[in-house]
């Protein structure tokens, strides 16, 4: 009779699939890449929108209080950006949490506002059917059949 304890243990009996990373670990580094690629793409678009009033403020040489105001605007802008790009996903998400349980009047206001804002856009972007008083086809060319 063999000896079981002096055996070596036996390997997986499916070598290839421990070789293989789990599709649950494939599938979170993806959404981790794509969420950090969107993340730094909005700290891009944050610093355009910094640069921006920036330009805009340029305008006002003359008045050098309206160009101080539009500086600090944009510097406080371009603060923002730098936070995004510093800090990690998780600690954005965090914090917006974290905000959002300290004023929930105010987030309930921003999201039925952004509601409505985005029903109006989708409403107007819809095609608008021609009234048949102004349309140049006649009432007769578009018969409705008889049921």
């Amino acid at each position: 009779m063999a000896d079981v304890a002096q055996e070596p243990a036996p390997e997986s009996a499916h070598p290839e699939t421990d070789q293989r990373p789990d599709f649950a670990d494939v599938i979170r580094s993806q959404a981790a890449s794509y969420v950090t690629k969107r993340k730094e793409d909005v700290a891009r678009a944050v610093s355009d929108v910094a640069e921006a009033i920036r330009n805009g403020g340029a305008r006002f040489e003359g008045a050098p209080h309206l160009k101080a105001f539009f500086d600090s605007g944009a510097e406080g802008v371009e603060e923002l950006s730098a936070d995004i790009n510093r800090r990690t996903t998780s600690e954005l998400y965090d914090e917006v949490e974290a905000a959002i349980r300290r004023r929930p009047t105010v987030t309930f206001a921003a999201a039925a506002l952004a509601g409505f804002a985005l029903f109006r856009f989708l409403k107007a972007s819809k095609i608008r059917p021609i009234p048949r008083s102004r349309s140049v086809v006649p009432v007769d060319v578009f018969p409705t059949p008889d049921i």
